[in-house]
C-alpha cells in the first residue's frame, strides 16, 4: 500500500500545536519537539515529530541537525522537513511522502524582522515569509508580485505554557483557494522553520 496523502488544498486553515514538555521545562533537559496538526474546527489531521541526536539537542540547541517528520495514520509519512547544523542561516529541506523534493526554507539575515525565502526544488523563489519587528508573532508570505498568500501567526498559549514551556501553537492561514499542495506543505514546514529559529528557547530563560 502506497503512502496515504492528506489534501492540504482543502483546508484553508491549520492549527499546528506542539505538545507540552514539562519535565523540560523543570529540569532544562531538551526533548524532541511533538506537534499536532489540526483543522480550523479541531479535527486531528496529521502528527509530526522530531528526529534529532539526545546529545545534540544539549549541547547545540537551535542550532542543532533535525529532521521533522510529518505522518498520516501513525505510519504513512507525508513530509520530512530537514535542517543541517548552521551558525547565522538555517536551511530546511522538504520533501514529500514519496521522497521527492519540494523545496526549501532559507533564513534571510536581515536588521528589519525575521524572515525567509521559500524555495522551489530548482532554487526558484516562490514566496518570502516576513515576520515584522512590531508583530513579532505574525509571518506574512508574499509571492514575488507582492501579495500577501498565507500567514502563519502564533497563538497565546496561556500563562504556564509561555512561562514555563517552549510549547508554541501556531495557526496556519491561506488566503488563495488556488495554492497548490506544494506551496501549501512548504507553509506548513514554514511553521516548523519559524518555531524552530525564533520561538523555541523561550521555555529556557
Amino acid at each position: 500500500r502506497g503512502p496515504v496523502i492528506v489534501d492540504l488544498t482543502q483546508h484553508q486553515e491549520l492549527i499546528v500545536s506542539q505538545q507540552a514538555e514539562y519535565l523540560e521545562a523543570f529540569t532544562g533537559f531538551e526533548t524532541a519537539n511533538r506537534y499536532n496538526i489540526l483543522t480550523a474546527d479541531g479535527r486531528h489531521l496529521l502528527y509530526a515529530f522530531e528526529e534529532s541526536g539526545a546529545i545534540s539537542r544539549q549541547l547545540l540547541g537551535t542550532h542543532r541537525p533535525l529532521s521533522i517528520h510529518v505522518v498520516e495514520d501513525g505510519s504513512h509519512n507525508v513530509l520530512t522537513a530537514q535542517r543541517g547544523f548552521f551558525w547565522f542561516k538555517s536551511h530546511m529541506h522538504v520533501r514529500d511522502g514519496s521522497d521527492r523534493p519540494l523545496g526549501s526554507l532559507r533564513r534571510r539575515l536581515t536588521f528589519l524582522g525575521r524572515r525567509f525565502s521559500l524555495e522551489g526544488p530548482d532554487g526558484r523563489l516562490i514566496a518570502e515569509v516576513r515576520g515584522r519587528m512590531l508583530r513579532p508573532n505574525t509571518f506574512m508570505v508574499h509571492e514575488p508580485g507582492g501579495e500577501e498568500v498565507a500567514r502563519v501567526t502564533k497563538q497565546w498559549g496561556g500563562i504556564m505554557r509561555e512561562a514555563f514551556t517552549d510549547a508554541d501553537t501556531f495557526r496556519v492561514q491561506f488566503h488563495k483557494e488556488s495554492l497548490d499542495q506544494q506551496f501549501r506543505m512548504l507553509t506548513l514546514a514554514a511553521a516548523f522553520a519559524i518555531d524552530l529559529d525564533f520561538f523555541e528557547s523561550k521555555g529556557r530563560r
